[in-house]
């Protein structure tokens, strides 16, 4: 079990971190914690907003002019084929996006899951293919590896339009599903229908209930520690 992001919450809720190989099937995986009642941050489409930010575009702009059009729209498709160009050049740029994206991106992350623990809520599912890559682990507190075949991640690729190349060429700027397969906590198979992967996913939640013990004793210590630093509060 790995700890949670933000220590000072006075509810304890579990985070479960979606990774998988291109192609897996890890939106489908997540949409079925969202059937059992848990809330999504979806780490790819908030990236895709922070294009839109005007911090964030005069940062890309200094470093690819050439991306951002006269109107400040970041041109993701010509972003995209520099930072995956299969060079050390292109690993390089690739790097410098990260460093720009990921530090903005956690933030949203930690706002967004402070908010759902103060809601209250059980459990909520964060959608990060690169979770392990951008050392994001120790943010939530089990990994779902969603598992399926090269031959299947690939023609998936496809029917969204990628090509073989462009397939392997993303895939090899991420950990292997063989490393991510083993870091995880639980393993998943979308291979088949959804009503099977709504039975692995209720399995899950299920075992990780059993231990709810565990939650309960954290979530008192908190609840304590927050009354405490309150009373200090409104001592001073």
């Amino acid at each position: 079990m790995r700890s949670s992001i933000n220590e000072s919450a006075c509810f304890s809720t579990i985070v479960f971190g979606i990774v998988g190989g291109i192609g897996a099937g890890k939106s489908f995986t997540t949409a079925a914690f969202v059937a059992q009642g848990a809330e999504r941050f979806d780490a790819d489409q908030e990236a895709t907003r922070l294009y839109e930010v005007p911090s964030v575009i005069e940062d890309v702009k200094k470093r690819w002019p050439k991306v951002v059009d006269s109107s400040s729209n970041v041109n993701r498709q010509a972003l995209a084929k520099i930072v995956f160009a299969p060079t050390a050049e292109g690993r390089l740029e690739l790097a410098r996006l990260n460093e720009l994206i990921r530090p903005r991106l956690l933030e949203v992350f930690s706002r967004w899951l402070a908010q759902k623990k103060e809601e209250g809520r059980e459990f909520v599912v964060l959608d990060a293919p690169l979770l392990f890559e951008a050392g994001w682990e120790s943010f939530v507190d089990y990994v779902v590896f969603v598992d399926a075949s090269e031959e299947t991640r690939l023609r998936r690729v496809i029917r969204r339009g990628w090509s073989p190349d462009e397939f392997k060429r993303r895939e090899s700027c991420q950990l292997s599903p063989e490393i991510k397969k083993e870091k995880a906590d639980f393993v998943v198979s979308a291979e088949q229908d959804d009503s099977h992967m709504a039975e692995q996913v209720a399995r899950i939640l299920c075992k990780v209930r059993s231990s709810d013990q565990v939650r309960i004793v954290r979530s008192i210590v908190e609840n304590e520690a927050c009354k405490d630093a309150e009373c200090q509060s409104t001592n001073q």
